[in-house]
């Protein structure tokens, strides 16, 4: 061939190639800078909803949204996949795994195929690193790790962790984002610790919230708490993803400009969406919107009213006479009407789905009986109180909507109440501190076990803040220790009954609702699979 014909093949070739690549661009013709432009992108998602996000730190992340996204950026031993909640399979930890006679010590061998972002081999040295951190820094996710005796790495790929106790949960604990595996390394050199003194020591947190520094699917571009998050896909990998490359994640409160955003195709999910905002996707005979499915699934979380047990603070709410009648004034079935189809109504602090869990009769409300509580309590003229809520929702339901109903149901039993709104992070904060008298709050499990839900008892996680005292209560505390351990599913849907019937009509709180899940998805995406642990499987969705 001579060298001018050659010059020309190129040239061709060139031209070819240049043509499928303007065919292939997932640019549009439209302008738009920032997310918009990866938003016009044929391979990204976007996705509408309300989260109460604090930190990206998963050490420290203890919000209903921390498992969607560690899920998407890290690799725990154990992971929940599709929409099976029950049985947490291994990730990076291999099948090989195994439990002793005593059921305390687990000896887990690692994929050694597993690298972080950074470019690091995740070892052994890396899990040892993220539990002690979870145990050493007292956060919120502590508990999770406290029955931890130790954890050792004999060797590069096997971690041994011995418990104190057996413990049924604790796989599914390990599925968690508490145990998101961190690259020790590199969070080690932005201020991050391991040691005792973790909770005073580590400052990595700052850097966690702008950076991921795990080995999953996804990494973390960029977070503006409030306003929007960003992942794109991990070239490096080890395992399945679908064909997303970048998901962005846009924070809009309000459902029904998600709805708005959804019918324009400015977003392909909107999340946060109530019984109302279905029908208004609908057309005028029942049927939905062109372009549009609505997808339903069943939640495990509770809203519920926390009165504080005390008296310094709760005032008359600290009363378990008035907390009782609290309870019975609540009218539950215009509640479950203002959720919308699927709301039920639980007994206590265990969600329906789990073992054991009981549902209360709507038709519990007797205000005639909540009065003669208040006059035995000595409030038979009634007293004010201020009623907390955060200006947010919990599936498209509002928090001032259910407080406005909670305020007109106890003036029936001459409760006055003022209602003091404020933003998620400040509420999330107080009930945390314990300093509410009366608050609206909700629950959703770290971990999809029972165990988790024990939080609730008196001097644990939540019962601490109602300043709900172990004393007097030792049979909940003993049913507690029961259902820990217990294997035997049989026996511990028991005690989780008789734990719920104990708690009934005698604790500080007042169980609302266990809300449903219903969102939208357009057309351009397939694959959605939710649950409710770690609400969007992003790394197993797809873009058609």
């Amino acid at each position: 061939m001579n060298k001018k014909r050659l010059i020309c093949l190129v040239l061709s070739c060139l031209l070819v190639l240049a043509v499928f690549a303007g065919c292939s661009s997932n640019k549009n013709d439209g302008e738009g800078g920032g997310s918009a432009d990866a938003a016009a992108t044929e391979n990204t998602v976007v996705i509408g909803l309300a989260s109460d996000l604090k930190t990206l730190d998963p050490g420290q992340m203890y919000e209903i949204f921390g498992n969607m996204i560690c899920y998407a950026t890290y690799d725990m031993m154990f992971r929940i996949t599709g929409d099976n909640l029950s049985e947490p399979q291994p990730s990076v930890a291999t099948e090989d795994w195994s439990l002793d006679e005593t059921r305390t010590v687990y000896t887990l061998p690692l994929r050694q195929d597993v690298y972080f972002s950074s470019g690091n081999q995740l070892t052994s040295k890396d899990v040892v690193f993220t539990i002690n951190r979870v145990k050493n820094l007292k956060s919120n996710n502590t508990p999770n790790a406290e029955g931890i005796v130790s954890v050792e790495a004999p060797d590069d790929f096997t971690v041994i962790i011995t418990l104190d106790k057996p413990d049924a949960s604790f796989l599914t604990k390990l599925a968690s984002n508490a145990f998101a595996i961190l690259d020790s390394e590199v969070v080690k050199e932005h201020g991050g610790t391991d040691a005792e003194d973790a909770a005073s020591a580590d400052t990595a947190r700052t850097w966690l919230d702008a950076n991921s520094a795990g080995s999953g699917p996804y990494i973390l571009e960029s977070w503006t708490q409030g306003v929007e998050l960003v992942l794109k896909k991990n070239p490096n990998y080890w395992g399945e993803c679908g064909n997303v490359d970048t998901y962005i994640i846009k924070e809009i409160p309000d459902s029904n400009t998600q709805i708005q955003s959804l019918e324009k195709g400015e977003i392909d999910i909107a999340f946060t969406l109530n019984a109302d905002n279905i029908k208004q996707l609908m057309n005028e005979d029942g049927s939905m919107k062109e372009g549009i499915t609505i997808i339903n699934g069943q939640t495990s979380l509770i809203s519920f009213l926390l009165m504080n047990n005390d008296p310094a603070i709760g005032g008359p709410m600290a009363d378990p006479k008035v907390q009782q009648a609290v309870r019975l004034a609540i009218n539950y079935q215009e509640l479950l009407d203002l959720c919308g189809e699927g709301a039920t109504l639980p007994l206590s602090f265990i969600p329906e789905n789990f073992v054991g869990g009981l549902t209360r009769d709507v038709n519990y409300t007797d205000v005639e009986a909540a009065k003669a509580l208040m006059a035995e309590a000595g409030y038979a003229d009634g007293f004010d109180v201020v009623l907390t809520t955060a200006n947010y929702d919990t599936e498209g339901l509002k928090w001032p909507t259910m407080a406005q109903k909670i305020a007109s149901d106890l003036a029936k039993i001459g409760i006055n109440v003022k209602i003091e709104t404020g933003e998620i992070g400040v509420v999330i904060d107080a009930y945390r501190e314990g300093t509410c008298q009366f608050l609206i709050m909700h629950w959703s499990p770290d971990y999809y076990d029972i165990n988790n839900q024990l939080a609730v008892l008196p001097d644990a996680t939540v019962g601490a803040r109602a300043h709900w005292s172990a004393e007097g209560h030792e049979d909940l505390i003993e049913l507690g220790e029961l259902i820990s351990g217990e294997a035997d599913p049989e026996k511990r849907a028991e005690y989780s009954r008789q734990l719920q019937e104990l708690t009934a009509e005698d604790s500080p709180y007042a169980f609302l609702l266990q809300h449903p899940k219903n969102f939208a998805v357009g057309d351009r995406v397939d694959n959605v699979i939710y649950n409710d642990l770690v609400k969007l499987q992003l790394s197993e969705m797809n873009v058609k």
